[in-house]
């Protein structure tokens, strides 16, 4: 009974020391095997003005490579060729080079060939028409085209028929060429046609061919319509 005793009276005693001084009681407590807590480590408050940031993928800091830009292909290509004359086009692969630029003396003098053979009577009507056409592409003007085939008209103007078909070409091929209208009045006064031979003057006069109307009037082919009333007064 008396060891129950004295640990009660221990137990009394400590609690009340624990009351006036818990700081000591702490201390003088028995240590439980297996309860010991360990101190609590308080981390000192973060100031957010001194803390850094980790540093970002978009941040450099110094020491790191730059990042080279991706190359302007056209720019260099521009510079590249910059003050360089640019190769004919012929040079590039696989391109047909052009033809080569005609002489303009050279096509004149071929078209020339082609007209005096259209003149020329010995040439047969259909060449002739053929040369006329080959001239033409080759860039003989209207006025051109149509002086050869009045020509050839002239030389065959003792067979009408021929002659006709190229006076009429020479007619509609340049509008505003009055000899080879001329040229028919004069075939139709021949044959007698009055009505159609007036007509035909007066379209000489629309394509300014006063001077072949003043052969109107002393020129015996057209003794058939020179006293008509509208002819008088194309001629004067």
């Amino acid at each position: 009974m008396r060891p129950a005793f004295t640990r009660l009276a221990l137990a009394s005693l400590t609690l009340l020391a624990c009351n006036n001084n818990p700081e000591k009681a702490t201390k003088d407590a028995p240590v439980v095997a297996g309860k010991t807590d360990a101190p609590e480590i308080k981390a000192p408050p973060a100031d957010s003005k001194s803390a850094t940031p980790p540093p970002s993928a978009e941040t450099k800091t110094a020491g790191d490579p730059a990042t080279t830009p991706p190359a302007d292909t056209k720019g260099d290509a521009a510079a590249a060729t910059a003050g360089e004359t640019p190769p004919p086009a012929a040079a590039t692969a696989g391109e047909t080079p052009p033809p080569p630029v005609a002489d303009p003396a050279a096509a004149a003098e071929a078209n020339k060939k082609l007209l005096d053979e259209a003149k020329a009577k010995k040439t047969s009507d259909a060449r002739a028409k053929k040369a006329l056409e080959e001239a033409e592409k080759g860039g003989a003007t209207v006025r051109e085209l149509a002086e050869a085939a009045n020509a050839r008209g002239e030389a065959l103007f003792d067979d009408p028929e021929r002659a006709a078909a190229f006076f009429t070409w020479a007619k509609d091929k340049d509008t505003t060429y009055p000899e080879p209208v001329f040229n028919l009045a004069k075939q139709s006064a021949n044959a007698g046609e009055v009505p159609p031979t007036v007509e035909l003057l007066k379209e000489v006069s629309k394509r300014g061919g006063k001077k072949l109307l003043k052969q109107v009037g002393f020129d015996p082919t057209f003794e058939v319509v020179k006293d008509d009333s509208e002819v008088q007064k194309l001629i004067k």
